[in-house]
Order: C-alpha cells, then sequence, then structure tokens
C-alpha cells in the first residue's frame, strides 16, 4: 500500500502545482508532471515506472493543449531510456540528479515536438522555442528536481518501504 500513496502522493502534488502554484507564475513553467514521472521512474527502477510513466503523460495530457495521447507516448517512451539509466547508473545522489533531470526534459520535449510534427505537420522551426524551452521548462525542472528527490526519500522513510532496493 505505501507505494500506491507515494506515487498518489507526487501525482496530487504534480496536479495542485500545475494548476494553482504555476498558473500564478508566467515566468516559471516546469512540468511537473514530468518531473515526477522522472523521478519515480529513475528511483522505483522496476517495471511499473512504464505505466507511472503513462499515468503522468495522460495527467499532463488532460492539462495541455496538445492532441490527446502526445505526453503519454512520450513519457513512455521516455521511461524505457530513463529506467535503463536508473539500473545502469543512477547512484542516488542529488549532485547530478538536475543535469540528469534537464537532459530528460530536453529529450522528452524534443519527442513531443517531432510527435507534434508528424501529427500536424508543422515545419516551423523557431530558436525562441529553444531558448523558452531552456528558460521556462529544462532548467526549473533540474532545479526543483533535488526538492522533490528528497521529498520521496522523506516518504520513504515516512512509509518504511524501499523503492529502489527492489530486485527484478
Amino acid at each position: 500500500m505505501g507505494p500506491v500513496i507515494v506515487g498518489l502522493t507526487f501525482a496530487g502534488l504534480s496536479l495542485w502545482g500545475e494548476l494553482y502554484l504555476l498558473g500564478m507564475l508566467t515566468w516559471f513553467g516546469p512540468n511537473l508532471f514530468l518531473l515526477s514521472a522522472i523521478l519515480l521512474v529513475l528511483h522505483w527502477r522496476g517495471p511499473e515506472g512504464h505505466f507511472l510513466a503513462v499515468g503522468f503523460g495522460l495527467l499532463a495530457d488532460c492539462y495541455s493543449s496538445a492532441p490527446f495521447g502526445v505526453y503519454g507516448v512520450s513519457f513512455l517512451l521516455l521511461s524505457f531510456p530513463l529506467r535503463w539509466y536508473g539500473l545502469k547508473m543512477f547512484q542516488d545522489g542529488v549532485l547530478f540528479l538536475p543535469v540528469v533531470v534537464a537532459f530528460f526534459s530536453l529529450a522528452c520535449n524534443g519527442l513531443i515536438y517531432i510527435l507534434l510534427y508528424l501529427l500536424l505537420g508543422e515545419h516551423r522551426f523557431q530558436l525562441s522555442w529553444l531558448k523558452d524551452l531552456l528558460g521556462r521548462d529544462a532548467i526549473p525542472l533540474g532545479v526543483l528536481s533535488v526538492p522533490m528527490y528528497l521529498l520521496l526519500l522523506r516518504l520513504e522513510d515516512l512509509f518504511q518501504i524501499r523503492l529502489s532496493l527492489r530486485k527484478f
């Protein structure tokens, strides 16, 4: 029951942050659904991470103007290399975590751009899109990754579960 509570807590925090907190700040707009999916897939290291990524992607789809399913598919496709990185290289440290989160955020948004190009056929790439992506999404996600990861570790201690030590 503990892992379900941890997943629902992160979903609730992401939903609350996206709707209320970040709605008031126009200059600060990280995708908290993506951050929660990245942190849970990195730390959980099990095949359940793919389902969590799809769940957070569909939750992000509900609150975006993109065609429904774009975030779900991109989060699912991103969860495979993310889980591989979590199994092979991630060491539960917060020192390199912001760089990893920013990199996977850029990869996810690039994947979303490609999916939208394939679906809608818009072929105009502007440099301002990349500047906004770095300034409003990737860098704030890197900054927010440390407190969210420490919250995940605190929730593990509170519910006495160990998501990262599971063997698959």
